[in-house]
């Protein structure tokens, strides 16, 4: 994707170009919470924010792009390559998440390809970079290391939470799992195309759209503009809760 070549912090949301860790707002969810502020003079200049519109590839299983993503805002859905040529959706990771952090194994590629289900605001980290800081902080590399697991956990929680029970139940978790992950204000979430949620969750796109539909109906979803919902999370817990 093209950089903008505007100079600014980005803490603004519009723009794109040279990333300011020291000024990032939400710092405490990213990977380099732990850092000072004094390991950024040196090794920032690499580092580069971009906005992805939906539908963007960040990297694709098998390759090797030199860089890990840090997610600032958005979602993006990490799919593997099946014996038979499809891929299948295998997470989804929002605000905070690293992905690609495999790369910073010797002769190791992606695992996954990423693809973004919204507009995605991420910082592209450079391996290099990365090594360096780690070399440079040993704090880093343990929470890289603990990032890995934490991904590893999620995906044996993906698989219970939205593989298994009634399509009803499993939409509404895969809203409180968006919820959670929203960094819209007034807790939001940008409500992901029929076909997109129907993998996910493993079901026909008409039986996605026709539970979205009735969720409208019931007001667990209300529409504040544009693909912008706010949900009902204790109506939507309370489906989950159903025996």
């Amino acid at each position: 994707m093209e950089q903008q070549h505007k100079r600014s912090y980005c803490v603004d949301a519009a723009w794109t170009g040279r990333a300011d860790c020291s000024h990032c707002t939400i710092r405490h969810l990213m990977l380099f919470s732990d850092l000072p502020d004094s390991a950024f003079d040196h090794h920032l200049s690499p580092i580069d924010n971009f906005i992805f519109p939906a539908g963007s590839a960040l990297f694709t299983e098998g390759q090797d792009d030199g860089a890990v993503f840090s997610i600032r805002r958005g979602l993006v859905k990490l799919l593997s390559l099946t014996p038979d040529g499809d891929q299948r959706i295998v997470r989804l990771l929002g605000a905070g998440a690293t992905i690609g952090l495999e790369i910073l194994e010797a002769d190791t590629s992606y695992r996954h390809t990423a693809v973004t289900l919204n507009q995605v605001n991420a910082c592209r980290i450079p391996a290099s970079t990365m090594n360096s800081l780690r070399a440079e902080y040993p704090r880093l590399c343990q929470h890289t290391l603990k990032m890995l697991q934490n991904h590893l956990d999620r995906a044996d929680q993906w698989i219970v939470t939205l593989g298994t029970g009634p399509a009803r139940k499993r939409v509404a978790r895969l809203l409180l799992l968006m919820l959670q992950n929203s960094t819209e204000p007034a807790g939001g979430i940008e409500l992901l195309g029929r076909g997109d949620m129907a993998a996910i969750i493993g079901a026909s796109v008409d039986t996605a759209s026709r539970i979205v539909a009735d969720m409208k109906r019931r007001h667990l979803l209300e529409k504040v503009s544009g693909n912008l919902y706010r949900c009902d999370a204790a109506g939507l817990q309370a489906i989950t809760d159903e025996d």
